[in-house]
């Protein structure tokens, strides 16, 4: 009997044990994407750090307003039934990373808006070899090739440095990996003309969660802050951004990315009214794209706090996408990340299938149990 009850003890503890470690370990593999941390956005926006309103700044604009309200009953109405579907890894070019990461404040061209926002061009030129000799030669310096290549990678440092840990009014990308930066700067070489850049091009692998990332923190963050109040139309009027904690409950998300893709008038005032609101219109990001920038809100909320479970944020948020906490129809919005959707569904299965086991040994047992006390009586009575 002693050994029957040890061997059901055993077979109990050693399930319970696999089930803490796939709840334990299972989280690391959706936060930790093929090397890459996926994180909440935190703290405050850049303007508020710079003390700057976003009437005062070039920062985070594209060129283009959204509708007013005049022109509201034109557009087309949101998108609806949007794809949903389950997508893979794609791969992103540096031209696409600097449209995620760059194009709202240096523009399409890289020339900024001086003097508030410098130019990427020189910098990046600064750092060529060839364009480095020439342009001492043209200014009646002329050098050698080693002291070319010499200043050459002075100002690739600085370039890099400036990306890493950002400038007086440029925030850092730290967020950005190693393979992201040499795709990005590859683009930059080409951007600016440099020789054979061409043929320097490169691609990185994301999920869609890293690009919704990646949108957010270099462009949403410009003007968002992480968290904050909510504000109501009176404060909107009087210059107020709402955080980007509050951004899936203020839109559904068929708004949020028509809003995004299009732009949207907003409620503002007292009485509140639809104005033309002052959030430019992103004509550069796709429809895929917004969709991921609000899953990423959504599975990771920003958080002024150290990064928390996705799957946590994923049970907090319900993953629903309609504006004001109330969804609509079609609206459910699973997720798009291979880790945390497997999460989603294999862990309830597998506490359900650990509780039968567990449920079935101790039964095995106690009827064992119970087979060996009754022989035991029988010789007894014998």
């Amino acid at each position: 009997m002693k050994p029957l009850f040890l061997a059901g003890i055993h077979l109990a503890v050693t399930i319970a044990v696999a089930c803490v470690q796939a709840q334990t370990t299972t989280p690391k593999a959706a936060t930790v994407q093929h090397g890459i941390a996926i994180t909440p956005v935190s703290g405050e926006s850049w303007l508020l750090h710079l003390h700057r309103s976003f009437d005062e700044t070039s920062m985070g604009k594209t060129g283009r307003l959204g509708p007013g309200p005049q022109d509201m009953s034109a557009m087309t109405p949101p998108p609806q039934n949007l794809d949903y579907s389950f997508r893979q890894r794609g791969t992103l070019t540096g031209a696409d990373l600097y449209r995620l990461n760059c194009q709202s404040c240096h523009g399409e061209s890289g020339f900024g808006a001086p003097p508030e926002i410098n130019s990427v061009i020189n910098p990046v030129r600064a750092a060529s070899v060839p364009l480095v000799l020439a342009r001492m030669k043209s200014n009646g310096m002329e050098i050698s090739y080693s002291e070319a290549v010499k200043l050459a990678e002075q100002s690739r440092k600085a370039l890099v440095d400036r990306l890493h840990n950002g400038g007086e009014n440029m925030p850092p990308f730290s967020h950005l990996s190693e393979p992201e930066i040499r795709a990005l700067m590859a683009y930059l070489n080409k951007l600016a003309k440099v020789p054979s850049a061409a043929k320097e091009q490169s691609v990185v692998s994301e999920s869609p969660l890293r690009v919704g990332e990646l949108i957010v923190k270099s462009t949403c963050h410009t003007c968002h802050s992480a968290v904050g109040v909510n504000p109501g139309p009176g404060a909107m009027m009087d210059g107020a951004i709402p955080p980007l904690s509050a951004l899936p409950t203020r839109v559904s998300l068929s708004e949020f990315v028509r809003k995004v893709t299009h732009g949207a008038s907003v409620l503002m005032g007292t009485p509140p009214a639809l104005f033309r609101g002052r959030m430019p219109v992103f004509y550069y990001l796709n429809e895929e794209e917004a969709i991921d920038v609000y899953a990423y809100l959504l599975l990771y909320p920003p958080s002024d706090r150290a990064p928390q479970n996705p799957l946590m944020a994923a049970s907090m948020s319900g993953l629903t996408q309609g504006g004001s906490g109330h969804s609509s129809p079609g609206s459910t919005l699973p997720s798009r990340d291979p880790a945390a959707r497997f999460e989603l569904i294999a862990l309830p299965i597998l506490g359900v299938l650990v509780t039968g086991v567990l449920a079935g040994g101790l039964y095995f047992t106690f009827r064992e149990f119970k087979k060996l006390s009754a022989n035991s009586n029988s010789s007894g009575e014998r």
